[in-house]
């Protein structure tokens, strides 16, 4: 009962602090809003492109175009050898044929039909050659290149080599940018309530002649760091949550995302809002109090 009422008086305390020193407290809360939204938008860009890399790379494959009249036996043969390379999944012989009907079909998808004005047009035979691990790209082109029955390679290494520098950048300035911002967040709790403990000093002094303890003392100023970073928390995720419908699109368009139009998604992003939100109020909080009480010792 003891314990239930001193946290009851202690939450009364933070929340009559709050305001007490209302223009240090929003103006720190504000700060953690910002920091947060920029969390937020990190993560949800970072883990976008994360999910586009995992796209490229289930689609990251070599092509090697045959030479013209390549016989079978030698074509069974470079199959058989290819599918022996370290990092191949699997090895599929395209026919002119069926590049000519791959072709007339890409061009149905956009309403279109494919017209070659009479002329006779005829595409090459190819091996398309689906990779398990992505790195294994340049030791397949190397192996083909050596081979007389391939006459020229394609693959989508540069592109994967290309996104994943994109996602490396990214991380790394959005890290260094969040860190910034969140020293300045932390700078801005300790200095609110370094403030709202010097107003009360001659009452700390007071809680203290008739016996206080030092964590009887402390609660009410964490619980005051936590409510800016409570109230940051609450305002972004409920920012987050008004714009989650339009971004859904371009979330699965752009970043081909399908786990962005979950709720559980969305869950995941309020979840780490609340944890930094609360977690930096009460460390600016407790580093403050902690300083003061033990210079007034």
């Amino acid at each position: 009962m003891r314990f239930v009422r001193f946290i009851g008086f202690s939450i009364v305390r933070a929340w009559q602090g709050f305001w007490r020193n209302a223009m240090m407290s929003l103006a720190a809360t504000a700060t953690v809003i910002l920091m947060l939204a920029l969390l937020a938008a990190l993560f949800i860009v970072i883990a976008g492109l994360n999910s586009g890399l995992e796209f490229i790379e289930s689609k990251v494959a070599v092509t090697a175009r045959l030479t013209d009249d390549l016989p079978i036996e030698r074509r069974l043969a470079l199959m058989e050898d290819v599918e022996a390379l370290p990092g191949v999944a699997s090895v599929d012989y395209v026919s002119p044929a069926d590049a000519m009907r791959r072709l007339r079909e890409t061009y149905r998808e956009t309403g279109q039909e494919l017209d070659t004005g009479g002329a006779d047009i005829r595409l090459f035979a190819s091996l398309e050659i689906a990779l398990v691990d992505p790195e294994a790209s340049a030791q397949v082109t190397t192996a083909l290149a050596e081979r007389d029955e391939v006459e020229r390679i394609l693959t989508k290494q540069a592109e994967y080599d290309t996104l994943l520098g994109v996602i490396d950048t990214i991380r790394t300035v959005g890290i260094a940018v969040l860190g910034l911002v969140g020293l300045t967040v932390l700078f801005m709790i300790i200095n609110t309530i370094r403030i709202a403990v010097y107003s009360r000093a001659n009452e700390i002094e007071i809680m203290r002649l008739v016996g206080a303890s030092d964590s009887f003392i402390r609660w009410p100023f964490i619980l005051e760091g936590v409510l800016c970073g409570l109230i940051g928390a609450v305002v972004t995720t409920i920012g987050v949550a008004a714009i989650w419908n339009p971004i859904q699109p371009a979330m699965v368009s752009v970043f081909q995302m399908p786990t962005a139009v979950s709720a559980q998604y969305l869950t995941t992003i309020a979840v780490l809002l609340f944890a930094v939100g609360l977690g930096l109020g009460a460390l600016g909080s407790w580093i403050s109090v902690r300083s003061y009480l033990a210079a007034a010792r």
